[in-house]
């Protein structure tokens, strides 16, 4: 199968119990979350949501303190929530915090999983990053030197490429199971990348190169070339033959083809998928991040319990007023719950004749 993690798509089947309870009206607790630990980053990509959201550089950095990050965690597994993605906003590495988080979820036993850009990766705390985590995911989009440059803005391409190497050997030498990836966002400067990273991916010796679409807004604030993924196709093709043994080459196709359009009308996702941003702020969904946030903000888990959060009368009334949202106008394209959006779509509004299977 080319794409073994079914990252082209949704795991809700796996949840049914969770499907079942949504689709009678029963309150449910998010499956997954997607947290960010700091407000901060050490890249300056060219096509960062968090650009759009006012969000650059280092200099207004807030990190999250330790004792919030792993009193959530250990709520989060009391609530029902089943994997949390270290994941947004800034870069979570540059928070010391990361190792207290990395130890809780171990002694706890929660699903964890970063997104990194890879420039932070001590070498003598690489065993104590994998053996926390599910799988880590490198982003970067390009292949040599220069491109990565143009694409991530600092000069930090052979360190990134390093690190992923470190993570492998470590990885090999104490035979762990966490999965090592790498992400490429794809622009109009890049598509020459698409095949040259797909080669070095293999290189370095990951276990997956994913190549997606750039989310962005209606208006293209970040100049996503949506119309000209369908002229690509053949590289696109080359750069997943490229698959070999172990090694996969996943191209989000989907997303890829679908020109930045939703083809449902509300979004559910968020009652699955929740997104904590740096500064821990609860949202239905990153988008909402510094984005009409007094309208969909949940709460706070540096002030209140993520258990009383989602209990709170509150939690209930924003994800009423999220599925009241126009999601082709208000929401970026290529969304974090674009694909469990289109099953629950689905399921909500089923064909005529549904016994014929």
């Amino acid at each position: 199968m080319q794409d073994k993690f079914n990252m082209d798509g949704h795991k809700l089947h796996w949840h049914l119990d969770r499907v079942n309870d949504f689709m009678q009206g029963k309150r449910i607790a998010p499956l997954h979350i997607d947290l960010g630990i700091t407000t901060g980053c050490n890249m300056a990509c060219t096509y960062c949501y968090g650009v759009i959201q006012g969000r650059t550089g280092m200099s207004t950095r807030t990190d999250m303190p330790a004792e919030t990050i792993t009193r959530f965690f250990r709520d989060a597994k009391e609530v029902g929530v089943r994997s949390i993605a270290i994941i947004g906003e800034g870069e979570n590495t540059v928070n010391p915090a990361i190792w207290d988080a990395f130890a809780c979820a171990k002694e706890i036993g929660l699903d964890i999983s970063l997104a990194t850009n890879g420039m932070v990766v001590p070498k003598d705390k690489i065993y104590d990053m994998l053996s926390a985590l599910m799988w880590i995911r490198i982003n970067i989009s390009a292949a040599d030197p220069e491109a990565f440059y143009k694409l991530h803005r600092v000069r930090q391409f052979e360190n990134v490429c390093n690190n992923i190497k470190a993570l492998v050997a470590v990885k090999k030498q104490h035979g762990l199971k966490t999965t090592i990836g790498m992400q490429m966002v794809v622009m109009d400067n890049n598509m020459d990348q698409i095949v040259p990273l797909a080669k070095l991916g293999k290189e370095l010796g990951v276990d997956y190169l994913v190549v997606k679409a750039c989310s962005d807004t209606k208006e293209k604030t970040l100049d996503s070339p949506s119309e000209k993924y369908l002229e690509i196709e053949s590289t696109l093709k080359e750069a997943e033959s490229l698959s070999e043994g172990d090694y996969r080459v996943i191209i989000k196709w989907h997303k890829l083809q679908n020109k930045g359009i939703k083809d449902y009308k509300v979004c559910y996702g968020t009652n699955f998928i929740l997104a904590i941003s740096g500064k821990g702020c609860v949202y239905p969904c990153g988008h909402w991040f510094d984005i009409r946030s007094d309208e969909f903000f949940m709460g706070n888990i540096n002030e209140t319990s993520f258990k009383d959060i989602v209990a709170s009368d509150r939690y209930a009334e924003v994800q009423k007023r999220i599925q009241k949202v126009d999601v082709n106008c208000e929401c970026e394209s290529n969304c974090r719950p674009h694909y469990v959006n289109r099953y629950l779509w689905q399921l909500k509004n089923p064909p005529e004749h549904v016994n014929f299977v």
